[in-house]
């Protein structure tokens, strides 16, 4: 689910956090990272369990309108293809969701109100009426549907946005992230799945989870070594007047080049000059670029550079 970019930016704002926290210990902030992590799981099991709270409202609806006094013909002969829907009949019957979610108390309990208005929403869409219509449905239709759903009345949904916030103050950036996961897991839903079929892992392998732990314990442990390096290549400049995530982001490239050896240099450099668009200054690229191409030159030159597999691609 998490790409190895995300995890290098969770690193960068757990390193960031620990250097501005007085007293922080280096475990502390290793289990803060993994916990940053794994809430990123709790919004996507949350974002899927959010489909399956509107087919209980559906089936409410039903039953409520059974239960009437006077009910009408729709009332006692109801369109059921939403709630028989097989798409997302199988999401509702995944086990690995249903045990995430029990354990983890992912669920929508205490916003029944803002679900049942965004059903409510749903509902009077012309997606939605049109699906409810069309008596022929492939699964590949039914599933299309969810979809168009989610995408289209979800995802963007701004009063979610705010509810998100406030749950985490992480959550409203890892929801793009998170949307593109359900959106994944929804196209890969296929017929006689059932409770088998598995939402995604939180990470690829064991390799990314070690990657975002690892990286962090370098970045630390190394701190001054890493500091003098890049002192040294950048003598027309006084450490304080650099900007402090420029500093980190440099940090975390030298980890990479020293202690991760399959990930390529080029990987690497290319990963943190993006990121420093987007955490740093406008001037930040090219200073950043600069130093480590120095950095790099010299322990080519050196030997300390060794890479392997992947690695030794340029």
């Amino acid at each position: 689910m998490v790409n190895r970019r995300f995890i290098r930016i969770r690193v960068l704002q757990a390193l960031y956090a620990f250097y501005n926290k007085e007293g922080e210990e280096l475990s502390r902030a290793e289990n803060e990272l993994m916990r940053s992590m794994d809430r990123i799981y709790d919004l996507y099991a949350l974002m899927l369990e959010l489909l399956i709270s509107f087919h209980r409202l559906a089936e409410e609806r039903i039953e409520d309108g059974k239960r009437k006094k006077l009910p009408t013909h729709e009332d006692l002969h109801p369109n059921l293809k939403f709630v028989e829907n097989p798409a997302l009949l199988d999401l509702i019957g995944s086990d690995s969701l249903r045990q995430y979610s029990q354990s983890h108390a992912v669920n929508w309990s205490d916003q029944r109100e803002f679900v049942r208005g965004l059903f409510k929403t749903i509902r009077e869409t012309e997606l939605y009426s049109a699906y409810m219509e069309r008596e022929e449905e492939t699964y590949k239709g039914h599933r299309d549907f969810l979809v168009d759903v989610y995408t289209a009345c979800v995802a963007g949904n701004e009063t979610l946005h705010e509810i998100l916030e406030e749950k985490s103050i992480y959550w409203v950036e890892d929801l793009a992230l998170v949307n593109s996961a359900v959106v994944r897991t929804l196209q890969a839903l296929k017929p006689q799945a059932g409770a088998t079929k598995a939402i995604e892992p939180l990470y690829r392998d064991v390799d990314d989870k070690d990657f975002a732990t690892e990286l962090l314990r370098k970045a630390v442990t190394q701190s001054e070594r890493f500091e003098e390096m890049i002192a040294e290549k950048a003598k027309n400049w006084e450490m304080e007047r650099i900007a402090q995530m420029d500093i980190l982001l440099m940090k975390l490239a030298l980890a990479e080049f020293l202690y991760f050896e399959t990930i390529p240099v080029k990987v690497s450099m290319n990963e943190y000059i993006e990121l420093s668009k987007d955490f740093s200054t406008n001037k930040s690229k090219v200073f950043i670029n600069g130093i480590l191409d120095k950095l790099v030159a010299e322990l080519k030159d050196s030997g300390e550079l060794r890479k392997l597999g992947r690695g030794l691609i340029e």
